[in-house]
């Protein structure tokens, strides 16, 4: 008979999850996961196969959680759409800063890593992005219809370009730009939102 499992399988994963960040994948090794989740190699192998396999697991669990994450984030009635709208692009300029081990978002880290190459990874990745794109979306579309964002702007580029601010911000975040030009980037690239001039003009008034 197969001896059971002496660990359980979502905090070996989450471990993971943190090693893979901390070392990249190239830089990550199965003995570096055995080191940080206390499970011999052996034991890795045989619940979640060779490296690649555990680092698919990492990346699908971490993906999972950025979703729901952003969901929450950006879902809400069409009143304070623009509002969550602006908390996001905000909170993106701190997203790295705020994480003292300053990992960013894995998504990110391994698109220019491993996707290029990876065809599991990359489908991964390209998923997360495109929901996140989404969900934008969608937050855009209600502030349209609350009448703060011009109702004839393309919702689905100016959820793009907020998306591809966001991931911008880790890189430059990681790269010493500090937290000062960041928010400051980030309030212009609110500003330069197809706002219309009511919710200009009630956000001055406020």
């Amino acid at each position: 008979m197969a001896r059971p499992r002496n660990f359980d399988e979502q905090t070996v994963i989450e471990a993971a999850v943190r090693v893979f960040r901390t070392g990249g994948y190239t830089g990550t090794s199965l003995d570096d996961i055995s080191g940080a989740t206390g499970v011999g190699r052996g034991s890795l192998y045989a619940s979640f196969g060779d490296k690649h396999a555990v680092f698919m697991k990492a990346l699908r669990e971490y993906v999972r959680q950025a979703l729901v994450q952003t969901h929450e984030e950006l879902d809400g009635p069409d009143e304070t759409a623009v509002d969550r709208l602006h908390a996001w692009i905000v909170s993106g300029a701190g997203f790295v800063l705020r994480d003292d081990e300053r990992f960013g978002c894995m998504a990110g880290k391994f698109a220019l890593e491993v996707a290029d190459h990876d065809a599991a990874a990359h489908e991964v990745i390209l998923g997360v992005f495109s929901e996140q794109q989404r969900i934008l979306t969608d937050c855009v579309a209600a502030a349209q219809r609350h009448g703060d964002i011009d109702a004839e702007a393309n919702g689905c580029a100016i959820a793009c370009m907020i998306l591809s601010l966001n991931r911008g911000m880790d890189v430059m975040a990681k790269g010493g730009i500090d937290q000062g030009a960041l928010d400051a980037a980030a309030e212009q690239a609110f500003s330069g939102l197809p706002l219309t001039e009511a919710y200009r003009s009630r956000r001055k008034s406020s």
